[in-house]
């Protein structure tokens, strides 16, 4: 007759919840590796690119890069990584792991491009941010401020981009939506509806 020892039954399944974290583990680990590792490759690719020469469109062009990047690098993953490699628990297993490292990636890659944004075109609060730290420990006052703030400066940059992009156009001299600014603008007036939020910044 067997003895009943609950102390051992407990113990396996210790061993079992033990060895299915480290799985849970790995896999977490090896979809935050795939990704970054995608992630450097397609900023490598992006500083390469713009050191050679700046794009005309450069939002669309860091979209084509990173999106292409992923892509290509997981198809010669599945084309030429040696199958015994492809069986570590270190790389992507299924198409679960790839969903779940595109997702990571794609997170990552809108929101470099809403820090990018930026860099583009200086937004009113990083233009202002550098004027006062230029202007030293004396400080800078409001009236040098509003001076250095220009048409040039902050208008006139952001109504070449929309004219680039496409959202508007010049007519006689004055400035219209195109089909495709309107529905940009109609995107953000039912955002600002369904939070309830006023315009300004």
């Amino acid at each position: 007759m067997n003895d009943y020892r609950p102390d051992q039954q407990f113990l396996g399944l210790a061993f079992k919840i033990e060895d299915l974290s480290l799985k849970i583990m790995a896999c977490k680990m090896n979809i935050f590796l795939s990704a970054l590792l995608l992630i450097l490759l397609s900023f490598l690719i992006h500083l390469i690119i713009w050191k050679i020469r700046l794009p005309k469109y450069q939002t669309k062009t860091l979209i084509l890069i990173f999106f292409g990047t992923f892509f290509i690098s997981i198809f010669l993953f599945e084309l030429f990584i040696p199958a015994n490699y492809q069986s570590s628990q270190y790389v992507p297993q299924n198409f679960f792991d790839y969903v779940h490292i595109f997702l990571f990636f794609t997170s990552i890659m809108f929101a470099y491009l809403i820090t990018y944004s930026a860099i583009e075109v200086d937004s009113p609060s990083l233009v202002i941010t550098e004027l006062i730290f230029d202007a030293g420990p004396g400080g800078l006052s409001k009236d040098a401020l509003f001076t250095r703030l220009s048409d040039e400066v902050l208008v006139i940059p952001r109504i070449n981009d929309l004219l680039r992009d496409n959202m508007i156009v010049s007519k006689g001299g004055k400035l219209n939506l195109t089909r495709k600014g309107k529905w940009f603008v109609m995107i953000f007036i039912f955002y600002r509806f369904l939070l309830n939020a006023k315009r300004g910044g």
